[in-house]
């Protein structure tokens, strides 16, 4: 039996917070003003605060004593480093994986490519990224990694939110599925050499479109300048 954990109503407002800053429905940058989500959340300012305060600790929220709270600029380093835990973590996993002579997760693969197959027909991004998540996913349960998984998971708003507005750059999308197929069969074969290199091609590709990205959509990342809040950005824009 499953044990039983108590879900407070902070934990339920960090969970709705941290779905939207990582949908890109609520924007890098944008301020998030406490009495404005009490009354959406019909909540006290306590547990929204509580809900913040852990959104901090992820990263993906930023507090200025005095001036405000703000979701949390995409800092390019932390990318690398998110990327480069990520990358580092998975070709980890399928050498394990392959080494072991384990069964590779090929139905559940294979599944997350017709579910981003249909995403992508929708332009349903957020769908996309979902079904990408559950793609590699299926690598770390298949040793028995779940936890690593969720660490990665955990510590990679930076890279999650960076990856969803790559999906809007031409061909992305299709070049993904494309990949994906190649690892699978690479994974059926259990050749590690072939798989370790389309992993690591996969999970650096980000890089050739991270300054187009940063180009298209410059106030949604971090730089050396004094921090603005979002209205101070749309006063500058204006």
């Amino acid at each position: 039996m499953a044990p039983f954990v108590r879900t407070t109503v902070s934990d339920e407002i960090y969970s709705a917070l941290r779905q939207e800053i990582l949908a890109l429905r609520l924007f890098p940058g944008e301020e998030l003003n406490l009495q404005q989500l009490g009354e959406q959340m019909q909540v006290s300012r306590s547990p929204i605060r509580d809900a913040l305060l852990r959104l901090a600790g992820d990263t993906l929220v930023e507090i200025f004593p005095q001036r405000g709270t703000r979701v949390s600029l995409i800092d390019l380093k932390a990318v690398e480093e998110e990327r480069f835990l990520r990358k580092s973590l998975e070709q980890s996993a399928v050498t394990l994986l392959i080494r072991q002579g384990l069964p590779a997760p090929i139905l559940q693969m294979q599944e997350a490519i017709v579910l981003q197959e249909r995403a992508m027909a929708a332009d349903d991004f957020a769908a996309f990224l979902g079904a990408d998540d559950r793609f590699h996913e299926a690598i770390f349960k298949a040793v028995s990694l779940d936890r690593i998984w969720q660490l990665i998971i955990a510590q990679g708003g930076n890279y999650h939110r960076i990856r969803l507005l790559s999906f809007f750059e031409k061909n992305v999308t299709s070049q993904i599925i494309a990949e994906h197929t190649k690892m699978v069969e690479a994974l059926k074969k259990g050749d590690l050499g072939r798989m370790l290199t389309l992993e690591e091609r996969h999970l650096s590709k980000l890089l050739q479109e991270q300054q187009q990205i940063v180009e298209r959509y410059p106030h949604y990342f971090a730089t050396a300048a004094t921090p603005l809040l979002w209205g101070d950005m749309k006063k500058e824009s204006s």
